[in-house]
């Protein structure tokens, strides 16, 4: 299968399988710098299975759909972090909306995607049990270097 990338991010290849789940077909790897200055690596590997961005219908005129290109690649990763507890919640959802940057993905929509992650993304944070974490862990994993920052 030919990928197709975003500006500089490779889109993630995948199929619906059922509902609203789809299905990771080909080993996808994205890697970026958080605004405190760290470096992360991610690789999510074939087979897993994840829903796209948790964007509560009403807002999807603002937003796009929750599988929308290119987005989708901010919601694997972001569905890959939270399914596998790999890193906390904070650093996760940092995760995404630098994703979403390196995207161009307009201010306004990442802010309210970011802003929504912060204030209701617990629930689905803990809805991931023991079997949903070894699940994503045996399938990707991240890199977090520390980074340096620079006061102007």
């Amino acid at each position: 299968m030919q990928s197709l990338s975003y500006y500089e991010v490779e889109m993630p290849v995948y199929q619906g399988i059922i509902g609203s789940r789809h299905v990771l077909v080909a080993d996808w790897h994205i890697e970026g710098v958080l605004p405190d200055g760290r470096c992360f690596y991610i690789t999510v590997r074939k087979g897993f299975i994840f829903d796209g961005a948790s964007i509560p219908r009403f807002l999807w005129r603002l937003c796009g759909h929750p599988m929308e290109v290119p987005r989708v690649a901010a919601a694997l990763a972001h569905d890959w972090i939270y399914a596998s507890h790999a890193v906390d919640r904070k650093t996760a959802d940092a995760i995404y909306r630098e994703i979403c940057r390196k995207l161009r993905i307009i201010w306004l929509r990442r802010s309210v995607e970011y802003r929504t992650l912060r204030l209701v993304g617990g629930a689905a944070w803990y809805s991931h049990g023991p079997s949903d974490v070894t699940f994503a862990r045996s399938h990707g994993a991240i890199e977090i270097e520390k980074g340096t920052t620079t006061n102007g």
